[in-house]
């Protein structure tokens, strides 16, 4: 890290952002990313077991009201303890820092003393941490005590330190921060002026300022050449400097695609720019769920589609377009479905493809489970449309006219005021499509008791599927439906790419695709990658070894990374176990006849202790995908291409 990463003009937030949230919370190291902060700061000490716990004081008192020292607590019973004014929210961890931190923004992990436990102790768990977290770049480590900066630099000489001068210090900062090699002099604003600002730039030493909330005086020591400003509110602050803020895109050029991801946790919507092949702004919420016991998870489909339109109309209204986008994209979920009647209004909520209901279904069809797997390609589970749709079928009355339909053809059909359709990536999950991946299998037809006139129609995936209303004004053609890891496959290797990607979030797949001859893995799934109407047969199949997660990881819902960071620190062996799996799913496909590095993608790219521990577990080179929306990435440039406009050879995921 060059010293000119750690000037002009940085804004650094105080404590993850105290004005946000209660100080070095979870809530406030997110507050302060969502707010665009370029920069943020936490405070870290010992606990009595060798960890390091996100904290100012030497007790949390002031927090959570306990007395007890730090350094005399286990890292287990400190990161129990809720915040008083904030419930819900504990102590946490660097390591849990570092997962929702590292490599997004510039962090400062400031070492605070605390005799007696000795410094070279205290930078052996700071560097032990930085490991488990996949040795993290973009960050500067400060102190106020010259016995751990010395420590850390004779262990770790190429991190970059920094010594933060407090107001009654003593100390010469140009003298102590050269002695202990730091780069970096953070001193109490107060003790600047423009004799000091100018020995310590001259010293070639990059210096921020803290705490710095007032704007004048702001103004003042930037321009007495000080290279950041250490606040409390950072986002406060920016605007009052007339800074840009970088949540809030600029207006984007040229044209636009409209991409939608429905996923079984979050839901998404980005402006794609298809001559440049980036996301241009990208919105989320997560995606309405029911979860109760008997296995029971669910979604209310007029909740999901209400979601989606709320994503666009943000979408609309946080952006300033010449012209609606030139084509939309939606990439769904695959196997969770529900019966509607003839206007397409729902008769039943809509089962996940994570509702383990429906196992008398497979049990009165296990005479035909041999022929059923080879009639689809699919092995015989829960998780089908189908299979839930004949468990519904006992469970209501089925109206004339009614039709059995995944979620995202019924969101692709109401968005578009059009009639009902599927393409064989979504039919591929009803457990209704034949291996080949053109038509119906009639053999499944018969065992569910279904015929054609009670399905979607089935269309190709490349296609016009209808037009959806831009809140802004005009139509958009929808000419892309897909499923979501089709998409995600796309966005990483390209709509005829041959490379081996890991995709995991929810769940994880390990991916590769295959020519129409090549049969599926043991273990594994085949389905067709994408079809249009110039290849109504798929031009490739996707090959997929599916890997669900541990139960812990899933319901610690959308920050998973973090609690899987926590109990890598505190020494549970189910981390390294699941990075194990997903190693083992990835060789299966490799010993399939893919050569090279393996592309992650997905969820998983917010954990670097996960990323960390597959690269010590893969047995060849792991890729990180550039970019992590790689599914709403390759649904936009599918679509790109059915409207016939270009994209880049060498685009985020590709």
């Amino acid at each position: 890290m060059r010293s000119t990463d750690l000037n002009g003009g940085l804004l650094v937030a105080h404590r993850g952002g105290s004005a946000l949230a209660p100080e070095n919370s979870a809530a406030a190291l997110c507050r302060a990313l969502e707010a665009g902060a370029a920069a943020v700061e936490i405070d870290v000490r010992p606990t009595a077991d060798g960890l390091l716990v996100v904290l100012h004081d030497p007790t949390p008192e002031r927090l959570t009201g306990a007395h007890r020292p730090a350094r005399e607590t286990p890292a287990a019973e400190l990161v129990a303890q809720e915040y008083s004014r904030a419930p819900g929210e504990r102590l946490l961890l660097l390591d849990e820092a570092l997962a929702l931190l590292a490599e997004r923004v510039l962090l400062d992990i400031e070492l605070k003393p605390d005799p007696p436990v000795p410094a070279e102790e205290i930078v052996r768990r700071l560097l032990a941490a930085l490991e488990r977290a996949g040795s993290p770049q973009r960050l500067v480590v400060t102190s106020t005590d010259i016995a751990c900066l010395e420590a850390l630099h004779r262990a770790a000489p190429a991190l970059r330190t920094g010594l933060v001068f407090r107001s009654s210090d003593r100390r010469d900062p140009v003298t102590t921060a050269r002695a202990c090699g730091a780069g970096l002099v953070v001193a109490q604003q107060r003790r600047l002026n423009p004799d000091l600002v100018t020995r310590i730039i001259d010293a070639q030493l990059a210096l921020w300022a803290y705490t710095v909330n007032d704007p004048t005086r702001a103004r003042t020591l930037l321009a007495l050449g000080v290279g950041g400003l250490v606040t409390d509110d950072e986002q406060a602050l920016g605007r009052a400097l007339e800074m840009a803020d970088p949540a809030r895109p600029a207006t984007p050029e040229g044209e636009m695609i409209l991409a939608l991801d429905l996923g079984s946790t979050a839901t998404k919507a980005a402006l794609v720019d298809p001559a440049g092949g980036k996301i241009v702004h990208r919105v989320s919420a997560p995606t309405p769920i029911r979860r109760t016991r008997g296995g029971v998870v669910e979604h209310d489909p007029r909740q999901v589609l209400d979601t989606i339109e709320s994503l666009i109309a943000h979408l609309a209204r946080g952006v300033d377009l010449a012209a609606p986008p030139v084509a939309a994209a939606l990439a769904s979920q695959r196997s969770t479905g529900l019966w509607v009647d003839g206007s397409a209004a729902p008769l039943s909520l809509a089962p996940s493809w994570q509702d383990t209901r429906g196992s008398e279904v497979l049990d009165a069809l296990e005479p035909r489970r041999s022929a059923l797997e080879a009639a689809t390609g699919l092995p015989m589970l829960t998780a089908w449309t189908a299979v839930k749709g004949a468990w519904l079928r006992e469970t209501i009355s089925l109206p004339p006219g009614a039709r059995l339909t995944p979620l995202g053809s019924w969101i692709a059909a109401r968005l578009c005021r059009s009639e009902l359709r599927v393409d064989p990536t979504l039919a591929n999950r009803m457990f209704l499509l034949e291996a080949a991946g053109a038509q119906w299998s009639e053999a499944a037809l018969d065992a569910f008791r279904l015929t054609p006139d009670l399905l979607p129609e089935l269309v190709p995936s490349l296609a016009l599927h209808g037009s959806l209303a831009w809140p802004g004004g005009g139509e958009i053609p929808l000419l892309t439906l897909i499923g979501d890891q089709q998409a995600a496959y796309v966005g990483a290797a390209g709509p005829l790419g041959r490379r081996l990607v890991l995709n995991a979030g929810t769940a994880a797949f390990a991916m590769r695709s295959a020519a129409a001859g090549e049969p599926p893995l043991p273990g594994g799934r085949r389905a067709p990658l994408w079809t249009s109407r110039r290849r109504r047969t798929p031009p490739l199949f996707l090959l997929e070894r599916p890997l669900l997660p541990e139960r812990e990881t899933q319901d610690a819902g959308p920050f998973w990374h973090r609690h899987l960071a926590r109990r890598l620190a505190l020494g549970d062996p189910a981390p390294q176990r699941r990075a194990r799996d997903l190693a083992n799913a990835t060789a299966g496909l490799m010993r399939g006849g893919r050569q090279g590095g393996v592309m992650l993608s997905g969820g998983i790219l917010d954990s670097p202790q996960m990323i960390a521990l597959l690269r010590q577990t893969l047995e060849a080179p792991l890729v990180c995908a550039a970019e992590r929306e790689l599914t709403l990435l390759g649904a936009a440039r599918l679509a790109a291409a059915t409207a016939g406009r270009t994209w880049p050879t060498a685009s985020a995921g590709a």
